[in-house]
């Protein structure tokens, strides 16, 4: 189709990925699709590629004769292969029958009585110099307090290792001040709705959708931190009259924070269960509701 020393640009490489997947995707194979850009389907040859014309433009016009241009055939209805593929099950299927029938898959010849016990042997010296990984730690361990130990002026009191501090209140209220913020991001009327078309769709997000999908993160983010603001401001006044959706969302998961020793992943999904459980249905549908 082009030269090998071609360089293609980011654009151009992209209308050819998307040009090759179509085609691919109504069965047609590398060998069909360069058989369809020499010939169209009477068998008429087409012209060889010009000079200066791109691969995208050169696909496009080669393969449009391909196309099933019968009233009433869809826009984009093509004409059978001029050669089938076949799936990688089938070609996998072949050649394991090729193989099975030119003795080229056999397998290499068992092991012999001596060679068995010579690898037991091998396993059994191997797993006795090894040592277990318990025991390389607590020797590690052992290692590290005799060197501290070595350090001592003779005769002095050993140090004694302070206590850990106790546990704050910071640490749970960190972690539900986080799991407020990717709420308030996951139930953003914007996120929300290009989530579900695309759901309902039932495919990608388009490079069109994926910008507009990251806005539509990063303005709930930034919300998000403003009803984090908000919500700090409110606990100090006990004012929660001017608070908006976000605020009230996030000092609801601040309201619920609790000194239990849950890891974070079980914090979060139980600071997320109780909030929207307690949630008014007024508040819930407000927040919900987009713009």
């Amino acid at each position: 189709m082009g030269w090998v020393t071609e360089t293609l640009t980011r654009e151009e490489r992209e209308d050819v990925e998307r040009q090759l997947e179509f085609w691919y995707s109504c069965g047609y194979c590398p060998d069909a699709l360069l058989i369809a850009l020499a010939t169209l389907p009477d068998g008429t040859r087409q012209r060889p590629r010009r000079s200066g014309e791109r691969p995208g433009g050169f696909l496009r016009s080669r393969l449009e004769g391909w196309f099933d241009d019968a009233a009433q055939a869809a826009m984009t209805e093509v004409h059978e292969p001029p050669r089938r593929g076949q799936s990688f099950e089938a070609w996998f299927e072949n050649t394991r029958r090729q193989a099975a029938a030119d003795g080229t898959n056999r397998r290499r010849p068992r092991v012999s009585e001596a060679g068995e016990r010579a690898r037991a042997e091998a396993r059994e010296f191997a797993a006795s110099r090894r040592k277990d990984p318990l025991a390389r730690l607590r020797e590690s361990e052992q290692r590290r307090a005799a060197a501290l130990d070595s350090l001592r002026v003779e005769g002095a009191a050993a140090p004694a290792n302070p206590a850990p501090p106790q546990e704050t209140r910071s640490t749970p209220r960190m972690v539900a001040s986080f799991a407020a913020r990717q709420s308030v991001v996951a139930r953003s009327p914007q996120v929300v709705r290009i989530a579900q078309r695309l759901r309902a769709e039932k495919r990608g997000p388009s490079p069109a959708e994926l910008a507009v999908l990251r806005n539509a993160v990063r303005d709930a983010h930034h919300n998000a931190g403003l009803g984090t603001l908000e919500a700090a401001s409110a606990q100090v006044g006990d004012d929660t009259s001017a608070l908006t959706p976000e605020g009230l969302r996030v000092l609801s998961f601040l309201d619920h924070a609790d000194e239990s020793r849950l890891p974070v992943e079980a914090m979060i999904r139980l600071l997320t269960l109780t909030v929207d459980e307690t949630a008014t249905p007024a508040a819930s549908d407000e927040a919900s509701s987009p713009d």
